[in-house]
């Protein structure tokens, strides 16, 4: 269904563009064509950017048919103009912006929605078998328009798009209900088509890598509308009939895809694969340079073919594919965030910078087509100048990624500047360490190539559990079959993860034999081999509500789970029911998560950890709040982060639920852990929130957490002013506790009785931690002002032993902040380099010196608990009258501790 909607759109497209060209050219010729790509760029851009927070805030669903059928409303108005010949001149220009409009609309939703239908393993599989739907739709809609043109006229061919579009909306809406509804909860299609991010651009200029990447697509786009404009300006000279132009476009649309197809199936993965990178980008300009030369001497119609058909074909094949491996170094989620911008801002610029040159070549200085491949000329060379930069750029930046590897040492640095890219990667697979295979293989996640197979064979005999299990997930993906008796011995591993992905390869590879085999598997008399069997089954089948019938995976999962319900869990057991609970998160059996759910709270850790796998899968909010206190649990606190951050950006929403209900700041203390790796807008703002939070320790991890959310994705933006703000309270804090602390130093006498010498010190311990806390959450939060890589360094300058070090600090941070925070902060630093506070440091911070009296009720009223029984404490061991009426209104304090403490010291005063 997929593979027939995508043929439709752009059969539809193909149909549409040929006959909006030849319209647009006949009736206001060659010159105006420069105008209307300045239109559609803007246009573009302004639509894109709407559609995809449109995105965040609606149901897909509901857009894609809006799109359908706005689509189709716009199509049978202007069929009616043409028939009657109505067609005005502005209306001609909006079916030419509008079929532009369309086919940016299309491709983007339908790819979202293909990304919800499938899963990642799925998507892998079957992208390049949908795709091939779209090169059909493309030879078919532009040999049709060839064909029917001339024939039945350009108005008619309008309708047959109407007909087609209008199949596709039936066929969405069946594949919506047959393939999302079921399957898809609420918050799993949220994560799956996440919107674009707030500010890309903001990557690309830090990357040089990206910005190379961006340039090289710009000036693609610029060269191939100047060489759409020659095409057309030849073509419409020529034939002067518009629907002899509109079959004569058709025709060479669709050729173009036809080339394009022959060059991808039997050329691009020879240019790409032997010939590297850089020898793949230099194809497309030096194929069009030639012709662009030959027709400043030849200028007829049969040479701006030859450089059209060159362009189209080859960059929809060897180019596409140069530039997708160009950005395998980036690391995937910064991909994520800027592929969009980059094939769809940059492209729509880059044709309205293409329609403004032009403009200014054709309308204003009135030079001839000569100059125009002169420009073009020009722009290939800076074209050929950027690929010989980003060439190396894609070693150097494959570079810092190894180097920069958690798991990879410095002196395991692969070396990939004596060899191409691939040749490099299988040197590493054949004789690299651990930790260098293991990064490798984590790359190769994003590539499928020929010369990998056999490395990655010979790494199923690895020593390494990961090595093995991860070599054969890849091996997946390739359709040469590996030796069945290989895969069957895989199936006894030791290693339960090696075990369940070869199960995984079997259902993939062996479908004609799947009832069988699973069948054996499944009755195995190993427990091991059983539940890693069933395992994999479920996973593979969590789409399949079919499959998973056929198999009887829920009967099968109840019966098991009665077995041994209420019996002695011996090692077998435990074994048994820790699959049992995989299988039901991973198959996605919905009335089952509540057996999930309890044994999150299981006494027994391997059960546990098997219920948090498999609490991962089920996308459900019920087990959010469960994981989240997993977590404050030392043995199961990498685990539950794990689960919690698949939930993906849905998962802040339930977390901001959870704050507005006061649950508990012991178990929400640790989920900044999480947001930190949650790439979203509302990760920030709850993080935001969490920072006035009453629990120190929530405050403290939160600003650390916003530190790095924003080193991971830069483009994520915090208030400054909220920044600023905070800078403030914490400020006025730092104050109030370095009074107190100072008044608690002058009261110190060695001739107190040693247990109210204790409790004084108690509290002022505690107040000096509270000020390295303090000043510790300053420069956290002068990191998100400024830049982290320059205010930490400040910061340990300051708390260094060297008194250069510390001087050196202090002057950096002087000249680094504005003066108004310079003003608050800087007093503030300077008591922070002091042995003891002085009444001098407190004259100099024109701070209030309050009593004890005041200063007891500033922190008794604070949210700070520790200090208030702290404070409590000492008052109870002072036995001063003069307390009573202020400790008595705690006595009925909702904290237990706090009424606690307060009544024990009423009691002891009285």
């Amino acid at each position: 269904m997929l593979q027939a909607n995508i043929f439709l759109v752009v059969t539809v497209i193909l149909i549409l563009k040929p006959t909006v060209n030849a319209l647009f050219l006949d009736r206001f010729g060659v010159g105006n064509l420069p105008v209307a790509f300045i239109l559609v760029a803007v246009s573009a851009a302004l639509l894109s950017t709407v559609y995809a927070r449109a995105l965040l805030q609606s149901s897909l669903i509901k857009i894609i048919k809006k799109t359908y059928v706005i689509s189709v409303v716009c199509l049978l108005i202007l069929g009616a103009l043409l028939k009657f010949n109505l067609l005005e001149d502005w209306v001609l220009y909006l079916f030419y912006i509008g079929v532009a409009l369309f086919g940016v609309l299309s491709a983007s939703q339908f790819w979202i929605l293909a990304n919800i239908v499938l899963n990642a393993r799925e998507a892998k599989r079957l992208f390049g078998f949908i795709g091939a739907g779209a090169i059909g739709g493309g030879i078919f809609g532009g040999y049709l328009t060839s064909i029917m043109a001339t024939r039945v006229g350009s108005e008619n061919l309008l309708f047959l798009g109407v007909i087609l579009l209008s199949i596709c909306i039936p066929l969405t809406n069946n594949l919506w209900k047959k393939h999302v509804v079921p399957n898809q909860t609420p918050m799993r299609q949220r994560k799956r088509s996440k919107g674009f991010s707030e500010h890309p651009f903001q990557l690309i200029k830090k990357s040089r890598h990206l910005s190379l990447i961006a340039g090289i697509v710009g000036i693609t786009v610029i060269v191939s509308k100047l060489v759409d404009f020659q095409f057309s300006a030849l073509a419409t000279s020529s034939i002067d009939d518009p629907d002899e132009l509109a079959s004569f476009f058709g025709f060479w649309f669709s050729t173009m895809n036809v080339i394009s197809l022959v060059i991808q199936l039997f050329f691009t993965k020879k240019v790409v694969g032997v010939y590297g990178v850089g020898f793949s980008l230099f194809v497309l300009p030096v194929a069009i340079l030639m012709p662009t030369i030959l027709l400043m001497f030849i200028p007829q119609l049969w040479v701006a073919i030859l450089m059209r058909v060159n362009e189209g074909s080859i960059k929809q094949s060897v180019n596409r594919s140069g530039i997708e491996l160009l950005a395998l170094p980036i690391l995937i989620e910064i991909k994520n965030q800027t592929k969009t911008f980059i094939d769809v801002f940059v492209d729509s610029l880059a044709t309205g910078i293409g329609g403004l040159i032009l403009i200014f070549v054709v309308r204003g200085l009135e030079l001839s087509s000569e100059v125009i491949s002169v420009i073009i000329i020009v722009l290939i060379g800076a074209w050929i100048f950027l690929v010989f930069f980003v060439k190396g750029e894609y070693l150097n930046t494959f570079k810092l990624n190894i180097a920069s590897g958690h798991e990879i040492k410095k002196e395991d640095k692969i070396d990939l500047s004596d060899s191409s890219v691939i040749g490099g990667l299988i040197k590493v697979l054949n004789s690299g360490t651990e930790s260098q295979i293991l990064y490798v293989l984590k790359k190769l996640r994003e590539v499928s190539h020929a010369r990998f197979f056999e490395p990655l064979q010979k790494l199923l005999n690895h020593s390494n559990v990961k090595v093995r299990a991860q070599a054969l997930q890849l091996l997946y993906y390739y359709k040469t079959p590996l030796a069945a008796e290989k895969i069957r011995a895989l199936t006894k591993d030791t290693a339960d993860e090696v075990r369940i992905a070869a199960f995984d390869y079997l259902i993939e590879h062996t479908p004609q034999q799947l009832e069988e085999l699973m069948s054996e598997f499944l009755e195995n008399e190993n427990h091991n081999v059983r539940g890693a069997a069933l395992v994999s089954l479920a996973l593979e089948t969590r789409d399949n509500p079919a499959l998973k019938e056929k198999f009887d995976l829920k009967e099968r999962i109840l019966r098991q789970l009665d077995n041994h319900s209420g019996e002695p869990e011996p090692t077998g057991s435990i074994i048994v029911t820790a699959n049992l609970l995989k299988a039901i998160g991973f198959g996605s059996f919905e009335e089952l998560y509540p057996v999930v759910e309890n044994h999150l709270e299981h006494e027994n850790e391997e059960l546990v950890n098997a219920a948090i796998q498999a609490a991962a899968f089920t996308d459900e909010c019920q087990m959010i709040l469960p994981l989240v206190r997993l977590l404050n649990h030392k043995n199961y606190q990498l685990q539950a982060k794990k689960a919690l951050i698949n939930f993906g950006v849905g998962l802040v929403d339930e977390l901001s639920r959870l704050l507005e209900k006061n649950q508990n700041g012991d178990d929400l203390r640790n989920v900044a852990d999480v947001l930190e790796q949650i790439d979203s807008q509302k990760s920030v703002k709850l993080l935001l929130q969490m920072t006035t939070n009453t629990n120190i320790a929530t405050r403290s991890k939160a600003l650390k957490a916003l530190n790095n959310l924003k080193i991971k994705f830069p483009h994520l933006t915090v208030d400054k002013e909220a920044i600023i703000g905070l800078i403030m309270d914490e400020a006025d804090n730092y104050q109030d506790t370095l009074s107190v602390l100072y008044i608690q130093n002058t009261r110190k006498n060695k001739s107190e009785p040693e247990q109210l010498i204790d409790a004084r010190n108690s509290l002022i311990d505690l107040l000096e931690r509270r000020l390295d806390g303090n000043l510790e959450r300053i420069f956290y939060l002068l990191g998100l002002k400024y830049s982290l890589e320059d205010i930490m360094p400040i910061y340990d300058g300051i708390q260094s032993k060297k008194p250069d070090l510390r001087n050196n600090a202090m002057e950096f941070l002087d000249n680094l902040l504005d003066a108004n925070l310079k003003k608050v902060l800087m007093p503030l630093v300077e008591t922070a380099l002091l042995e003891s506070i002085s009444s001098e440091a407190i004259e100099n911070l024109n701070l209030k010196v309050n009593s004890q009296h005041d200063c007891f009720k500033i922190l008794l009223e604070g949210n700070d608990l520790k200090l208030k029984l702290a404070v409590l404490y000492l008052i109870k061991v002072l036995k001063d009258k003069k307390y009573i009426s202020l400790v008595e209104l705690y006595e009925e304090d909702e904290n237990v501790k706090i009424r606690t403490f307060a009544n024990e010291a009423l009691v002891a005063i009285k």
